[in-house]
């Protein structure tokens, strides 16, 4: 038995070539490996570490899958990082299969020996961080048969002939590479014998020749299985080129700017039997009559009927009805996505034929009327999403009577649907995620009983459902649920102490809009997995506990509650905190010192709060993601901190109404989104789009004298400067005009000098500006009348003189309150008449006259404190000096003092 377990051993334990152990070691060497990721990687059997397989016959090293997997969160998938791909590699010259995928490499450049290693059938080193053109040295891998290459974001690349070489090629990846300047791309990518899969998603692609495509290489269409086009600028109709791509089984044309389809849908895939799945939404445009009247006869050629299996068409304008009889001919069809399409009409009666449905979305449309029975008859589905209509009606038993295999269903935000349930009703499904937001139910203001049946339950949404409860129900223990909405209903009393121990998965928390009061309880730090907890808008109360920044929240709100006192001086670490919202609160102290290593914090809001003490250095120099920084109407003093202007990435910028001093700082022209624009975008979230719809915050920003709720998503059109009502003073500095993308400018109510600049007009973007309530002075420069865009002026109560520019776009404000208060100001549309005066000539003298003088008045307060204290100095010294030097004088200064002070007591006591 001994022997036989030796040989086992032995047969199936192969010992490295020793070149290729030492040039695997090397390998591992060259990773910053913290997760110990390769900690398999040691003696001398190397085809048994993780990620290398071996030849069985010739031991050789054959496979090297090292790939870090995005999309997971386990061990395995963590990543690796290096400064290049080790050369050591080069010593495996049998290597077929490479897979680093996931890895950081620092932004380097795909090494040039990778063209070398000639045996290699699959490359794949997307998702890798390397930067740079693509490397043409990969030409030389003739026999590469999976080349993916996607989202490491290199230069845009203009000529890609090199890729033709590879002849082997099947499957072709690009995804994330900037193609918009290569001019040979057809040509190049159509020309593969063997190509099957081609993905050029993301690739900023605006212009496909397709009448090459149709004309040239039919070859090409009738043997591509997989194409990806989506994420890109094409524009125009599908053309009827794709008809004739008879192998095709899988097409992503979503979120180009497509308007139709050459011929209808119907044409389109008429002779592609084998069409498993389109993909066309997020054409916004997309519309006409997409599903023709013509579809009787289209399909008689597919001897087995189609295969088409997923339809997505979401996030069009189709603006039709569901068009039932056409889905009907499809008897395999298992996904129907048609949300947000402007689908109206109600829902027919027949959908409840579509037997193999799985997943059906109608959600966010036009659709009215009742809910039909027949859903329930839809055996098969598992997803089913109705929210966002404007539906109406009951729904009841009969309604799920057959829906076993049901686990997501959303009814929320219709017009009016109520759940009929007996209370003793046991649904036939299990279900994973529930949205009956807005739904009224004959459970009253109770937790529906039937919950109680659900143990599967990992989302549940029940906001506005009118529920009064003051505690959670002893039956509900879902322990794997991680998302609870309760929003937006009357809940009462303080927050469920039981809520650890009934739900402890929990990673999305929505209490807001309720009637919540007493302090927060600390059983809220024992749900360690939580990443939104959302308490705005209630009655609490208290201070809040520094345990809450050790959890790994990515968004907290407190706003609009009853919370006081000071921070915790917590040494937390929140660094995946996101959002911040306190506003209107009745905090105080300084800065949050815990924030200051929330170096992912993208929106901080402290609005409507007592904090106080200096805006402290660290927020320009630790919050570098900062996009939104609201510290309006607190009690913050002293000068603006310059690091302040270190935040590339700031779009609003909101001190209003606190004691600040000093000037403004003038290096603002390092905000570099308020300059180029580039990277203002929608706020982005990693979350799931019902998530993200939960957790859309409000930012509040006043322009044009108004206040506007800024969603989140919106933040892309805001980029806003308001520092009113402080005690600024000093010059507006001419930096501030090079932020072209700014929108609104505030600085009234300060006590600023000197004069406008004079390039305020190259704020192109602007359409608020408010200087008033200052001491500024000089004429209002000829510039302003180049913004355009510029809705709201406001110059009035300052010392402004000359003639009101009125050229361009100055000419529509006529509202006289705008320049109100400047003495020296005339002309439209004040009634004072300029005399003499030509608006196009900008007194230059006059504004270094201004200048000269605020000089002036500098040094006679200088001299005036200086004179002030020598007096003070001199005078005191010689009374001293004198005591001291003169005893008979000092004697009798003390006798008078003595004498005062009796004769001030003996009256104080006849008294």
């Amino acid at each position: 038995m001994l022997c036989m377990i030796l040989l086992f051993q032995f047969c199936f334990s192969i010992t490295c070539i020793q070149n290729e152990l030492e040039a695997l070691l090397q390998f591992k060497r060259s990773f910053d490996d913290p997760y110990y990721r390769l900690a398999s990687w040691k003696g001398t059997e190397c085809c048994s570490w993780d990620g290398v397989g071996c030849n069985q016959t010739t031991q050789h090293v054959t496979m090297i899958d090292l790939r870090s997997d995005i999309n997971q969160v386990d061990f395995y998938s963590l990543p690796l990082s290096a400064n290049s791909i080790d050369s050591s590699l080069l010593e495996l010259k049998y290597l077929n299969y490479l897979d680093l995928s996931g890895n950081h490499f620092n932004y380097t450049q795909i090494p040039s020996f990778l063209g070398s290693m000639e045996e290699l059938t699959y490359l794949n080193l997307s998702f890798a961080l390397f930067s740079g053109k693509l490397p043409p040295h990969l030409g030389n891998l003739t026999k590469l048969a999976v080349l993916d290459l996607s989202f490491n974001w290199p230069e845009t690349n203009d000529d890609i002939e090199w890729i033709s070489h590879l002849s082997s090629l099947q499957f072709l990846s690009l995804t994330g590479i900037d193609f918009s300047k290569t001019s040979n791309l057809i040509q190049v990518l159509t020309s593969f014998p063997w190509l099957v899969s081609l993905r050029l998603n993301y690739c900023n692609l605006q212009n496909i020749p397709f009448s090459l495509v149709s004309s040239n290489y039919s070859s090409f269409l009738s043997r591509v299985q997989l194409l990806d086009l989506s994420y890109n600028q094409l524009s125009g109709s599908i053309p009827k080129a794709f008809q004739n791509m008879t192998s095709l089984k899988f097409l992503y044309l979503s979120r180009n700017k497509f308007t139709g389809i050459e011929g209808g849908l119907s044409s389109f895939i008429r002779n592609n039997c084998g069409l498993k799945v389109i993909n066309l939404s997020m054409n916004k445009d997309f519309g006409g009559d997409v599903f023709d009247s013509s579809y009787e006869n289209e399909f008689v050629g597919c001897s087995h009927g189609h295969d088409l299996q997923v339809l997505q068409l979401s996030d069009t304008s189709m603006k039709t009805k569901i068009p039932i009889d056409w889905l009907g001919k499809f008897k395999n069809l298992k996904l129907v996505d048609l949300s947000y399409s402007k689908i109206h009409g109600s829902i027919p009666a027949a959908l409840g034929n579509l037997s193999s449905i799985e997943y059906l979305d109608l959600s966010n449309n036009a659709l009215t009327g009742e809910i039909p029975t027949s859903m329930g008859r839809l055996l098969n589905l598992k997803v089913l999403d109705i929210s966002s209509n404007s539906l109406k009606g009951v729904l009841t038993e009969a309604h799920f009577v057959n829906l076993s295999k049901l686990h997501t269903l959303y009814l929320s935000y219709n017009e009016l649907i109520s759940l009929d349930m007996k209370p003793n009703w046991i649904p036939p499904f299990q279900l994973k995620k529930l949205d009956i937001g807005s739904c009224i139910g004959s459970y009253g203001s109770e937790f529906p009983q039937w919950l109680q049946t659900q143990k599967a339950l990992d989302e549940l949404w029940l906001s506005n459902t009118s529920l009064s409860v003051s505690c959670l129900p002893t039956w509900f223990t879902p322990q794997n649920l991680t998302t609870l909405d309760l929003s937006h209903n009357q809940i009462v009393g303080p927050i469920f102490n039981s809520i650890a121990d009934q739900m402890p998965r929990l990673t999305h928390l929505f209490l807001n809009d309720n009637f919540l009061n007493d302090s927060l309880p600390l059983v809220l730090c024992k749900l360690k997995s939580l990443f939104t907890l959302d308490l705005s808008n209630n009655r609490l109360s208290g201070t809040v506990h520094g345990c809450l920044f050790t959890l790994n929240l990515t968004l907290l709100d407190l706003s609009s509650n009853y919370f006081s006192g000071t921070f915790p001086d917590s040494h937390a670490n929140p660094s995946l905190l996101y959002e911040l919202f306190l506003r209107n609160n009745n905090f105080e102290g300084s800065m949050p010192i815990v924030l200051k290593n929330a170096k992912s914090l993208k929106i901080l809001d402290m609005e409507g709060n007592k904090f106080s003490g200096n805006i402290p250095t660290w927020v320009g120099d630790n919050l570098q993601s900062l996009q939104v920084l609201r510290l309006r109407s607190n009690l913050f003093n002293g000068t603006i901190p310059s690091s302040l202007c270190n935040l590339p990435n700031l779009q609003i910028l909101d001190l209003a109404h606190n004691q600040l001093d000093g000037s403004i700082p003038s290096n603002l022209n390092n905000f570099d989104v308020m300059i180029t624009g580039k990277g203002i975008q929608e706020f982005i979230r990693f979350c799931w789009r019902r998530l993200c719809l939960n957790t859309e915050k409000n930012v509040v920003q006043f322009i044009k004298s108004n206040h506007f709720n800024y969603s989140t998503t919106q933040l892309r059109l805001m980029v806003n400067i308001d520092l009113s009502n402080n005690s600024l003073v000093g010059f507006i500095p001419k930096e501030i005009t090079m932020l072209k993308r700014l929108i609104g400018l505030n600085l009234s109510y300060n006590n600023l000098i000197g004069t406008i600049p004079m390039e305020i007009g190259e704020l192109e973007s602007l359409e608020s500006l408010d200087l008033s309530f200052n001491k500024l002075s000089g004429r209002i420069p000829q510039s302003l009348s180049k913004l355009n865009s510029l809705g709201a002026l406001e110059l009035s109560h300052n010392n402004f003189s000359g003639n009101i520019p009125r050229e361009g776009h100055l000419s529509t404000f006529n509202e006289a309150s705008s320049f109100d208060e400047n003495l020296h100001l005339c002309g439209n549309p004040l009634p004072i008449k300029c005399v003499n005066e030509n608006p196009y000539e900008l007194p230059s003298k006059n504004i270094d006259d201004n200048l000269d003088q605020d000089q002036e008045d500098k040094w006679e307060k200088w001299l005036l404190y200086i004179t002030i204290i020598l007096g003070y100095i001199v005078g005191f010294w010689v009374v001293v000096g004198s005591l001291i030097l003169k005893t008979g004088w000092r004697h009798a200064y003390f006798k008078f003092v003595d004498e005062g002070y009796y004769k001030v007591h003996a009256t104080i006591w006849r008294s």
